[in-house]
């Protein structure tokens, strides 16, 4: 009985909030993520492979990735507008959440309609969901982040990533599960993809139950402040990385999965990102030490310097094992970064230029998620040679290391006061 007591309070802690206002923030806000990324698990990783499947191995994967990242500049202008109009970050959030997550839905349907015109049509509905995913990722960045005491921030975010990658997961053991009991042709991704949206309602409602803030009550993120040069200087390095990452990312999984070159297969490329999973998990904790020993920049360097020595190793292997390998290695200074540099970014972002300089955050973020995929299918078209393609990454990656000793010369930190 007290063991079941405990059990019930524990998952009401996540489930429905206990405590202070900060406390229920920090808590729902991890069991939104853990649901959230059970669902993210089973998406976005696997609209390239679908593409795959479909198309064929001439897919333009380079695009597929990029493109529909053009919307979130214009997503961002909606919501600065909209914010200077309706300050409740709560009501906008959940609204433009279940409509970042509704075309999935409309994916899954459109998996069995033979229409020529599929890729333009999925075109269209990842451009309306990366408005929507970044509009409300603006919105939950001003909202959450905004509730939560500087002391206390490193340390919830390295928990709450270490609990969504292994809710995430859970996402592919789900995956898995279904393409190792469906042998359908197309059955087998329509079925996750349902599968991702009970999940996603499932987290929606638990966004529910977390504490309402206005854009006036989460102004201070920090109890230091940044220059606009420092600022502008600090995204740029962030975003030069993003470019180097992403300018062959999506060529890492047509390397796995396409005919002309490892053929793994969809069960074996699920499992590649089950043990990526449970690597970056790992380094979660690795990036808050380095991020509070050294600080973020040089975290953010350590990191692009892992991928240079990764991207350089994969461009000289060829056997599928090695390959599989350095994939699943790649997680380390992916969860590094990912940690360093948005925790970066929201605390040079405070004050009252908060909402500004997030949708700058997000714009830059995306312009380099966008420009990489979009670059790398243009060269990659030009040069068909997918080892080079990552050695290109290494090289871009490297040219971010004299650019973060010139960002130092600007690392000129001020103390601010809550408005």
């Amino acid at each position: 009985m007290v063991s079941e007591a405990k059990s019930i309070a524990f998952l009401r802690r996540f489930l429905k909030g206990s405590g202070n206002t900060e406390q229920r923030v920090m808590d729902l806000s991890i069991g939104d993520g853990a649901l959230w990324s059970i669902y993210s698990s089973i998406t976005s990783p696997y609209i390239v492979p679908l593409a795959i499947l479909l198309i064929g191995s001439s897919a333009p994967v380079g695009f597929i990735t990029g493109i529909p990242v053009i919307a979130v500049p214009f997503s961002q202008i909606a919501a600065y507008r909209i914010l200077r109009r309706f300050d409740d970050l709560k009501s906008i959030t959940i609204v433009t959440t279940f409509l970042d997550r509704l075309p999935w839905l409309i994916i899954a349907l459109l998996i069995f309609v033979h229409t020529p015109y599929f890729f333009y049509i999925l075109l269209a509905l990842l451009l309306m969901r990366s408005f929507f995913s970044s509009f409300s990722g603006t919105t939950w960045t001003l909202w959450i982040p905004g509730m939560i005491s500087e002391r206390n921030r490193d340390g919830y975010f390295s928990t709450r990533n270490m609990v969504m990658k292994a809710f995430g997961i859970v996402g592919y053991l789900i995956a898995i599960s279904v393409f190792i009991a469906v042998n359908g042709y197309r059955l087998d991704y329509f079925i996750i993809f349902v599968v991702s949206f009970i999940f996603s309602a499932l987290s929606i409602n638990i966004m529910r139950n977390i504490p309402a803030a206005k854009v006036r009550d989460v102004y201070s993120t920090s109890s230091t402040g940044s220059t606009e040069t420092e600022f502008v200087l600090a995204v740029l390095l962030i975003s030069l990385i993003g470019f180097g990452y992403y300018f062959s990312q999506p060529y890492i999984t047509l390397y796995l999965l396409g005919k002309p070159y490892l053929n793994l297969g969809s069960t074996i490329y699920t499992a590649v990102l089950i043990f990526s999973g449970i690597i970056y998990i790992g380094s979660q904790r690795l990036g808050k030490v380095l991020s509070l020993k050294a600080g973020y920049k040089i975290t953010i360097v350590i990191a692009a310097l892992l991928l240079i020595v990764l991207f350089t190793t994969l461009y000289i292997s060829h056997a599928s094992a090695s390959v599989v390998l350095i994939v699943i290695l790649m997680s380390i200074p992916v969860s590094i970064y990912s940690l360093a540099s948005f925790n970066m970014a929201v605390s040079r972002s405070s004050g009252e230029n908060r909402v500004r300089r997030t949708s700058y955050y997000t714009i830059s973020n995306s312009i380099a998620l966008s420009a990489g995929p979009i670059a790398g299918n243009i060269v990659y078209n030009t040069i068909h040679n997918l080892h080079l393609m990552f050695l290109i990454s290494a090289v871009i990656l490297l040219a971010t290391v004299p650019v973060s000793f010139y960002i130092g010369r600007f690392d000129t930190t001020r103390s601010i006061r809550s408005p």
